[in-house]
């Protein structure tokens, strides 16, 4: 009799958390269910413009089921409603350079609230998807799961496994006072010349990663070997511009599929083989720079700027994604920025400088921060409002497309057809 009473009340315990949580969402995950968004004004993004059309879009689990730009009277049975009107849609937010769990907390306490106060912070301000530049993967697998699993308020989290040579990790293990980080593991592996880099990248995917972050110490054929065996697992391939020996016309030359730190750039406009740090130059030769960002687009490299971090250390790297961008290279938006150290998220502070000293129109700037976002950790499967892609939807109460500060003005996020709505205070 006892064992029956634990068992009806632990049921009674789950059902009561599982009622909890989805009140939590405002949205119940049920397969079955249907969200329709209608009346919203859905913007509609391409590398040049924006349009913005009265319509309705119907969302099944985590999916977008059909979009309506005429009257839709249609009756959805059991379907959850909300009536947008006045409100703009818009694809959820990407940032493409993170950093969750570089360099845990020793207290795992102090660590997961200070991971999830992040993770809320970006879902609150309409970033729905994540690229981690490098971390622990035992800390980032967790949470990518429970993103994925809709456990907790959380963008989706992707990320890389850290390749690099002796001298870096020599360097970075000498000075850390963690005995874990004194040998290499699946995210963080030391390659050399002799290294089995089929093994190293199978590892990498091992963890859970879905690119390999090219990051110092290696040399130009080492980097082409890691770029040609991480596609060929399936992986995708994310170097620094400037890798040291290895020189941003190597690393464009090698197919990476993105390249970060636009400032990084500066070290390859006075050399064109391997490079130094004593390679920087004091002064942009846009010939050089010219040859170097036309083979980024040949070989539809993208390129992650990192504008906020330059210019918060005094370093005026604007006028590369500015030039980048003239020609036709496509840029994501990524902060590599701590979110929890000031009031307002880095991420607008980056999409605020492509605008003010990019070039880049407000409607370009967001595609950068949406479909390009996408395109940098290699998905195709979000990015856009479309037919059969997944429910990331940013909708926020003024156009954004006038004034790109009205990207700010957050009215709720959809992320895997959930509804994030933060809480008034």
């Amino acid at each position: 009799m006892k064992k029956t009473i634990k068992i009806y009340l632990f049921i009674l315990l789950i059902i009561g958390i599982n009622n909890c949580y989805c009140q939590y969402q405002g949205y119940t995950t049920d397969s079955d269910s249907l969200l329709v968004l209608k009346n919203g004004s859905i913007i509609s993004l391409t590398s040049q413009e924006g349009s913005v059309k009265t319509g309705t879009i119907v969302i099944k689990a985590d999916k977008i089921e059909e979009i309506f730009f005429t009257e839709n009277t249609k009756e959805y049975a059991n379907a959850k409603v909300i009536d947008l009107k006045g409100k703009y849609i818009l694809p959820g937010l990407i940032d493409a350079h993170v950093h969750l769990a570089t360099v845990p907390k020793k207290n795992r306490i102090e660590n997961q609230k200070e991971v999830e106060a992040v993770l809320l912070k970006m879902i609150n301000s309409g970033i729905t998807t994540v690229r981690d530049m490098a971390g622990n993967a035992i800390i980032l697998s967790d949470y990518a799961r429970a993103s994925r699993l809709d456990q907790i308020p959380a963008p989706s989290i992707f990320y890389a496994s850290q390749f690099a040579g002796p001298k870096y990790f020599n360097m970075t293990r000498r000075h850390s006072n963690n005995p874990e980080d004194k040998s290499d593991k699946p995210w963080a592996q030391t390659i050399t010349d002799s290294t089995n880099i089929a093994l190293a990248v199978a590892r990498a995917k091992g963890s859970g990663a879905t690119g390999i972050k090219i990051y110092s110490d290696l040399s130009a054929h080492l980097v082409k070997n890691i770029v040609e065996e991480a596609n060929n697992q399936g992986l995708q391939a994310w170097s620094h511009s400037a890798v040291f020996p290895a020189s941003p016309m190597q690393i464009a030359n090698a197919k990476v599929n993105t390249m970060s730190h636009a400032w990084d750039i500066m070290y390859g406009l006075n050399e064109d083989g391997e490079i130094t740090r004593e390679s920087l130059s004091n002064k942009i030769d846009f010939n050089r720079l010219d040859r170097i960002l036309l083979l980024m687009k040949k070989n539809k490299v993208i390129l992650d700027p990192t504008n906020y971090i330059a210019e918060n250390n005094n370093m005026n790297g604007v006028e590369i994604p500015k030039r980048a961008h003239e020609l036709g290279v496509k840029v994501a938006v990524g902060t590599d920025w701590p979110y929890l150290y000031e009031p307002e998220i880095p991420f607008f502070k980056e999409l605020k400088l492509l605008v003010d000293k990019c070039g880049f129109t407000n409607a370009e700037a967001l595609y950068s921060a949406t479909k390009i976002g996408a395109e940098s950790i290699g998905l195709a499967d979000r990015g856009t409002i479309e037919k059969g892609k997944k429910a990331d939807i940013i909708i926020v109460n003024k156009n954004p497309l006038d004034h790109i500060e009205n990207l700010k003005d957050i009215h709720t996020t959809i992320k895997s057809g959930i509804i994030y709505k933060k809480e008034k205070t």
